[in-house]
């Protein structure tokens, strides 16, 4: 008796065992959709937190909000910056360069290290930009061999040569068809050689207009292995102005986001523009990783702690809020309740900017 007693058990709690897992094997298939349905619930109710504090600030409150994060200059924490004036290695004497995030140049074979310029991170990535000036005509070799040994896939060029009839930048790169470019520094040679004629890329939506050419280079020289960098320069975008604010930027970053090494951003300064471009990509990284955006005050202080004096003008730091109002828009995140106010907020940009 005992063991037919058994036998149903063991029946028993086989069977149990069984609906069990069918249970788990249909949780499980759930499970999987929940989880996908709850991640983009919990990235959409970040983003309209984000979306609802812009739009409570308004245009003039995030203007008031930049110009009390005044531009300071700590030569103390520049002192590399300071020796570097004597040599003429700065474009600009009073757009210093951090100590403490700066890229040094590899010694041997460099017979110095210094270059104005600086790693600055994303909350997953340390050293996501490398924010630059614009080379001169005495750092082309010093740019070029940065590039080298930090193995940049990527440049974005955000001014031009000149601009309102002054020198921004000297032509560190090749612009006309299998052009090849010469770069010296003591003993050693860097050449920059086209491989493709320039192509003027095509971003997705009508409105989005910006002029921005693709010209691909190998580099080579200084011992270093030969490297292919995709050189994008932005034509159209004003000095310490803005462009549109469409999805440019962030269509233009979604095209390098292969790359595993850093990204080379420069304006003529490398921090208004530059600064911009950056504060972008910081946002991007805590949508992607569903966490909080951070008050945009405070991701700008963590910025101009890498890159002194990041974001020029209240015209950029409103430009980046624009941007991302109009890209949430697009996206379907914005809640039609706040539709009004978000037109509202454009008319305000729009009478301040433009």
């Amino acid at each position: 008796m005992a063991s037919n007693r058994d036998n149903k058990n063991s029946i028993q709690i086989r069977k149990k065992k069984k609906n069990n897992d069918k249970e788990l094997e249909k949780g499980s298939g759930k499970t999987c959709l929940d989880e996908k349905a709850e991640q983009i619930t919990i990235e959409r109710s970040k983003i309209v937190k984000f979306i609802k504090r812009t739009l409570e600030k308004t245009p003039n409150g995030l203007r008031t909000e930049f110009q009390a994060m005044k531009r300071t200059n700590n030569w103390e924490a520049m002192k590399a910056f300071k020796a570097a004036n004597e040599l003429g290695k700065n474009r600009y004497k009073d757009v210093g360069c951090l100590d403490a995030s700066r890229v040094k140049l590899q010694m041997p074979p460099w017979d110095h290290e210094y270059i104005h310029g600086n790693f600055v991170s994303t909350p997953s990535n340390p050293k996501r930009f490398i924010c630059t000036q614009a080379p001169m005509e005495k750092t082309c070799a010093d740019f070029w061999f940065m590039c080298l040994t930090e193995r940049v896939e990527v440049i974005f060029m955000l001014c031009n040569l000149k601009e309102k009839g002054a020198n921004k930048c000297f032509e560190y790169f090749p612009s006309k068809g299998n052009e090849t470019l010469t770069f010296e520094e003591g003993s050693h040679k860097i050449t920059v050689k086209m491989t493709h004629a320039p192509v003027m890329l095509k971003f997705t939506g009508e409105d989005v207009k910006a002029k921005v050419k693709l010209t691909t280079v190998i580099v080579e020289g200084a011992g270093e292995r030969p490297l292919r960098t995709n050189h994008y320069h932005w034509i159209d975008w004003p000095d310490r102005g803005v462009p549109p604010a469409d999805s440019a930027i962030i269509q233009l970053l979604e095209k390098t986001r292969g790359t595993k090494y850093p990204m080379v951003v420069h304006c003529s300064a490398g921090i208004g523009r530059t600064g911009s471009v950056v504060m972008i990509e910081y946002m991007l990284d805590q949508i992607s990783r569903q966490v909080d955006i951070e008050d945009t005050d405070k991701i700008l202080l963590k910025i101009r702690d890498q890159r002194n004096n990041s974001v020029q003008t209240d015209h950029q730091y409103l430009f980046v809020h624009q941007v991302y109002l109009n890209y949430f828009k697009f996206r379907g995140v914005l809640p039609a309740d706040i539709e009004a106010h978000l037109e509202k907020f454009t008319k305000e940009y729009h009478k301040l900017v433009i």
